[in-house]
């Protein structure tokens, strides 16, 4: 009897093990389709590496933000080329072997590697912690939140009351990138003083020449009356005498002579553009000194139309006032050459990056 009751209570046992067993192997096998598909870019997230750039992952959601942010441009480039942006399928078309869909995504990875290699390159440079995406969203989460809490708190918020999330990351990388760039004229990008010197040099009688003091006579016609009123008939009567004025003067006659005739109470008017007053931001009569910097000492202009009469100036003579001195050129000279050597710099780190694809989930990319 005892032996009979040990072998009837070994059986509901080894059912029990038979379907563990084969609940094990089935969330092995749901465990493993599920890899398998994150790994073959099946199924992804927000957080799934779609490549990696000198090691640092590039997420799904970051390209996506450069994806999206290049398809005005990608349409624009296929609507200008071939005509096509009302076409159906448009994405996915060839347009003489080029597929809009393909040609974002490329340019999104571009764009996104030339942001990783600047991050990587700030970081080692100890402007940021992280070049982590996640890390980002958190900064944007805290920024938001301490805005939200000083507006509650009737303190002064600068820009935005809330940040988006492209806002946000433009803002801070563009502010990284000044960041680095002065970092780098330190070490990387430092300029030799010979170099802006021969700079100036070959730029200085074309860039760096100061305005000269000009000296111009005007004769001008009214076409509006006494009001401010504008009308056809005083505006063509005001034509046919500025004309008249203009064939005498190329005829030979003397421009003072012509002007006592044809301004009002015949008078000779002259005005003086010196070098201030042409680099004031607002410079007084701008329609005259743009025709009168053109013009040589003795030479009239051609009639000129402005808001409320027509005008002719004769250049009566022009002043060098010399050039913009080397100190204070430098920094204009430094700025330039530190953003084409910073830009160059980058560009050799994008081409020596070491990048690795997920391909299949770089294809599942798509715009819309």
């Amino acid at each position: 009897m005892m032996g009979n009751n040990t072998s009837v209570s070994k059986k509901p046992i080894v059912r029990t093990h038979i379907i563990l067993l084969l609940a094990g192997i089935l969330v092995l096998s749901a465990a493993l389709t599920v890899l398998v598909a994150y790994h073959t870019g099946l199924i992804y997230g927000d957080f799934s590496k779609l490549a990696t750039v000198n090691g640092e992952p590039v997420y799904v959601r970051e390209y996506k933000m450069k994806l999206k942010s290049n398809t005005t441009q990608v349409i624009d480039y296929f609507n200008q080329n071939y005509g096509s942006e009302s076409k159906q399928n448009f994405w996915t078309n060839s347009y003489n072997g080029e597929v809009p869909v393909e040609l974002a995504r490329e340019k999104a990875l571009n764009d996104i590697i030339e942001v990783k290699v600047q991050q990587i390159l700030a970081k080692e440079n100890g402007i940021i912690e992280s070049t982590d995406y996640r890390d980002f969203l958190k900064d944007l989460e805290d920024e938001n939140r301490q805005r939200k809490d000083a507006l509650k708190n009737n303190k002064i918020v600068y820009g935005p009351d809330n940040y988006g999330e492209f806002e946000y990351f433009k803002y801070s990388f563009d502010n990284m990138v000044l960041k680095l760039k002065e970092k780098l004229k330190e070490k990387e990008l430092a300029i030799p003083e010979d170099r802006l010197e021969g700079m100036y040099s070959l730029l200085k009688e074309t860039r760096f020449r100061l305005p000269d003091n000009i000296k111009i006579q005007t004769i001008t016609i009214s076409f509006a009356d006494d009001k401010g009123i504008i009308s056809d008939g005083l505006k063509n009567k005001a034509r046919i005498r500025i004309e008249e004025a203009k064939k005498r003067i190329d005829s030979g006659e003397p421009f003072e002579k012509v002007a006592s005739e044809y301004n009002a109470k015949g008078s000779v008017v002259e005005l003086t553009f010196t070098k201030e007053k042409q680099m004031a931001k607002d410079v007084a009569y701008p329609e005259l000194l743009t025709e009168a910097v053109e013009l040589e000492p003795g030479q009239v202009s051609e009639v000129i139309e402005r808001g409320t009469d027509f005008a002719l100036i004769l250049c009566k003579e022009k002043k060098s006032t010399g050039y913009l001195s080397y100190k204070d050129a430098k920094k204009e000279l430094l700025d330039e050459l530190v953003e084409k050597d910073y830009e160059e710099y980058i560009d050799r780190l994008v081409e020596e990056a070491n990048v690795e694809i997920n391909e299949k989930l770089y294809k599942r990319m798509n715009v819309r």
